[in-house]
């Protein structure tokens, strides 16, 4: 009778763990009022923080270089203009990251593995970024940085919204 029941014992907790593992990537997103953040991956080791401030439209990827646990990569810009969107007006952002793989474009730069998506609520207009991301100054921790690179844009809202 205890053989059986250590055999039973067995056959449970084996059939509670799974058979295979999947390979999971998580990003995550937030916002506030006034800030918005996403993560990213931007290589095989790390990913971004991007953060995009709704008062001014400065958008930025700080990258944590895994060697040296200190950010070395930092990448800006403005998304009003690429948007077409009014300060004054009071956009309301939303961020969020996407999976990427460029081909490379000689050189070592290209963009990085993922871009980060700009929606504005308020017109219904999106952009997209990719990261200028140079993994062989990456490997030796070298910092680096620049413009982050306007890909496309487009409107997710077909009609004209008029205020009262």
């Amino acid at each position: 009778m205890t053989a059986f029941a250590i055999v039973g014992l067995t056959v449970g907790i084996q059939m509670q763990q799974p058979a295979f593992e999947i390979p999971v990537n998580a990003t995550a997103s937030t916002w506030s009022e006034t800030m918005c953040a996403a993560t990213g991956r931007v290589d095989e080791e790390v990913e971004g923080l991007f953060t995009l401030d709704s008062l001014t439209g400065d958008l930025q990827c700080a990258v944590l270089n895994g060697r040296t646990t200190k950010f070395a990569g930092l990448f800006r810009t403005n998304v009003l203009q690429d948007l077409g969107a009014d300060a004054a007006k009071k956009p309301s952002y939303m961020i969020l990251t996407g999976a990427a793989s460029f081909p490379g474009q000689g050189g070592n730069t290209r963009p990085g593995d993922c871009v980060v998506y700009v929606v504005d609520g308020t017109t219904g207009r999106f952009v997209v970024y990719g990261v200028p991301w140079q993994r062989t100054l990456a490997a030796r921790g070298a910092p680096q940085q620049g413009a982050l690179i306007l890909l496309d844009s487009g409107t997710a809202r077909n009609v004209v919204i008029r205020e009262p």
